[in-house]
């Protein structure tokens, strides 16, 4: 991870390997935050990037760069064991019940409704229940 811009009580740091991976920049805010002298954390998994301004009395940049790739690191661990963060089980939990509903849908209309409203019910319910109606 190296410092791509310095300020006094403000740091912005940038990893490709960051990139495209939620749910190690997610476990690296959450983690993060709680270290002594921070203020704010915002990390970007689409850039890879990690700004984190903080109190230069309390906390160095040197210190702070090494928990920042030792968080990073604990994250990566616990990733290729199949871990996932709360807030991931939470958005996997609400994917898997639409999902579910829509099929559910489906297969009742296919089964219970005459041609050709077994196939337009459906499409009609989907654009309700998603809002583009």
């Amino acid at each position: 991870m190296a410092p791509l811009s310095i300020m006094p009580g403000r740091i912005r740091y940038e990893s490709k390997y960051l990139v495209g991976k939620l749910h190690i920049c997610r476990y690296l805010q959450e983690r993060i935050i709680n270290l002594k002298g921070l203020t704010a954390v915002t990390v970007n998994h689409r850039t890879g990037r990690v700004l984190v301004e903080f109190d230069e009395k309390q906390i160095d940049r040197q210190s702070l760069t090494q928990h920042i790739n030792h968080i990073i690191k604990e994250g990566e661990d616990k990733a290729t064991g199949g871990w996932l963060l709360s807030v991931e089980k939470k958005n996997s939990k609400i994917f898997l019940t639409s999902t579910a509903k829509h099929a559910f849908m489906d297969v009742f209309a296919h089964v219970f409704l005459p041609k050709p409203l077994n196939v337009l019910v459906p499409i009609a319910l989907n654009a309700v229940m998603t809002g583009r109606n």
